[in-house]
């Protein structure tokens, strides 16, 4: 469904939300998530999927604010919430934000972390392949991916030995959000594709254990959560190709389930 009117926000109610709380809550008890905070401003019953915002946004959102501190949850989350309002639009824009996510992992979250593992070559190569225009174009990037996780995958006994001090830092709340935003697409795409991300994934994970202990993994960790607010003002700003006039799919854009990323 495209709404063609976003709901008017209340902004008593706005004023009211001076912070955020992790996961879902009862009605009544007072907490809210950031999801449950956008559904209150404009008055739609108390849920963490408002039918004011998008799918995926809100697959992302949630995920993304409950895995983070409170003073990042309040900091980067809270000044969204007014923007996620209106958000909903079709299936065919709910697919192209989907790619989106799937391109930052793939383009700016890996060689991050390669660049901190001194992998140089490596990220300069995975940051300069050509943005994702459709999840299926992970088809093209198996070879590339699969290197990616050979190359970092010499510090795969240093990410056993290390293990939850290297997965809070390449796994961190951005990374799983990213995550569970496409992992219904990958799934749906097929186990090849849905391969290509799994090497992403390790491969961002092996590269962080080899940096482990060499330099600070918490600055990249920081930076790659401004990456993803800027991701998030990305998926915001896109546009529904149904507005212009663009043909639009008949076929559904992937529901979003629960699909923590786990070593």
């Amino acid at each position: 469904m495209v709404r063609t009117a976003s709901p008017a926000i209340d902004p008593d109610r706005l004023t009211q939300i001076a912070t955020l709380a992790a996961g879902a809550h009862p009605e009544g008890g007072g907490a809210m998530c950031a999801m449950e905070a956008v559904a209150y401003i404009v008055h739609e019953p108390p849920s963490d999927q408002p039918e004011c915002a998008s799918p995926s946004i809100a697959a992302f959102i949630r995920t993304w604010s409950d895995g983070l501190p409170q003073a990042e949850r309040d900091g980067l989350i809270l000044p969204l919430l007014p923007r996620l309002v209106g958000t909903h639009g079709s299936d065919v824009l709910e697919r192209r934000r989907v790619v989106t996510v799937a391109d930052w992992l793939v383009r700016t979250h890996l060689p991050a972390w390669f660049h901190l593992a001194k992998l140089n070559v490596k990220a300069d190569e995975l940051a300069d392949l050509p943005e994702l225009q459709a999840i299926t174009d992970l088809a093209t990037l198996c070879d590339h991916l699969k290197r990616a996780r050979k190359r970092a995958a010499v510090a795969n006994l240093t990410l056993r030995q290390t293990g939850s001090s290297v997965r809070a830092a390449a796994w961190d709340a951005a990374q799983q959000a990213a995550w569970v935003t496409i992992r219904d697409a990958l799934e749906a795409a097929g186990p090849l594709i849905l391969a290509a991300g799994w090497d992403a994934a390790y491969a961002s994970a092996y590269a962080a254990a080899r940096a482990y202990g060499k330099a600070p993994l918490e600055p990249t960790r920081r930076a790659l959560q401004h990456s993803a607010l800027a991701l998030v003002e990305r998926l915001i700003e896109a546009r529904d190709p149904a507005s212009d006039g663009s043909e639009r799919s008949a076929v559904p854009a992937p529901a979003h389930h629960s699909a923590e990323l786990r070593p």
